[in-house]
């Protein structure tokens, strides 16, 4: 039972902290430390329903860049006789996206030359890979490919834009799609920062309250959703066949939140025509129900969807 644990001193003083719990207490307002562990645990939940899903983004973003200037540019099309920008000048420092474009590529080759020394004690000059070096480049690379430095005539966009985006645009002009396209890839890698650093994925300024986290996690799932169907429609529904987008969803739901603090009402399952009720609900309004046999009310379990 989650009330035998020794949550003080030894899980929240000593391993977890007060101070990192604190904004938890403020925002969600647990009565107790069973249900202040339970939003805590609740928020690693969250991180790993939405990992499949930022990173898909990530991943189809960049493979999709890749290939459309691969096509265009050459296998090394990162070079900077390859890449130009609008705002070039002779002798002029170059505007700070494009900076960090040729920053990314520069460290990622690096780290793919050092990386390969290590693990197969390579000695002498190795020749850079280009899926090796594509394989090590950071997420901004790929936003900061997506700035307006890079949109005009004899330009990467607007002349590949719709090998990249291939899904519905929300806007006939090209630089509006690739300007919204900045601004989600922007916000989506702040926000996976956050996720992939067991910070509070539904932290930020102006959150209050349960209601205001929630909103804050659908937002975000929402704007992955529609980037990934603005990149390749099928991608996105690789993840809804499979199942990943509606446990996106579904992890950000009060009703989750109330299961990990062990305040959701167990169903008795007293026969099979009750648990095909159950597992209709839970289909029905994606939401995991908490069961147990009528016959044995220990017997817990879980009904998720699919």
């Amino acid at each position: 039972m989650p009330t035998t644990l020794r949550y003080r001193p030894v899980l929240i003083d000593k391993l977890i902290s007060n101070e990192r719990l604190s904004s938890y207490q403020l925002v969600f307002k647990p009565t107790n430390d069973v249900e202040l562990m339970g939003v805590y645990l609740w928020n690693a939940h969250v991180c790993s329903a939405l990992y499949p899903l930022i990173s898909t983004v990530e991943v189809s973003l960049r493979n999709a860049i890749d290939h459309a200037l691969t096509q265009g540019l050459g296998t090394f099309w990162w070079s900077s006789a390859q890449l130009r920008y609008r705002s070039y000048e002779a002798g002029k420092p170059p505007p700070r996206s494009v900076q960090i474009v040729n920053d990314n590529f520069i460290a990622a080759t690096r780290k793919y030359i050092a990386d390969t020394r290590k693990r197969y004690q390579v000695r002498g000059h190795i020749r850079p890979s280009h899926a090796g070096v594509l394989a090590k480049t950071d997420f901004s690379t790929w936003g900061c490919l997506l700035d307006s430095e890079f949109m005009g005539r004899n330009l990467i966009w607007p002349r590949h834009l719709s090998s990249v985006f291939c899904g519905p645009w929300p806007a006939p002009q090209a630089s509006t799609v690739l300007s919204q396209a900045k601004e989600s890839v922007a916000t989506l890698r702040d926000f996976r920062n956050r996720l992939f650093h067991h910070e509070p994925a539904w932290k930020r300024y102006g959150v209050q309250a349960e209601a205001d986290a929630l909103a804050h996690l659908h937002e975000k799932v929402s704007k992955a959703e529609n980037l990934l169907r603005l990149i390749q429609p099928d991608s996105l529904r690789l993840l809804e066949v499979n199942g990943l987008l509606q446990t996106a969803y579904r992890a950000c739901d009060a009703a989750e939140i109330r299961r990990f603090q062990h305040l959701a009402k167990a169903s008795p399952i007293e026969s099979l025509d009750i648990l095909a009720e159950s597992v209709s609900r839970c289909n029905g309004h994606n939401c995991v129900v908490t069961a147990h046999l009528a016959s044995d009310p220990a017997s817990g379990f879980l009904i998720v969807p699919r």
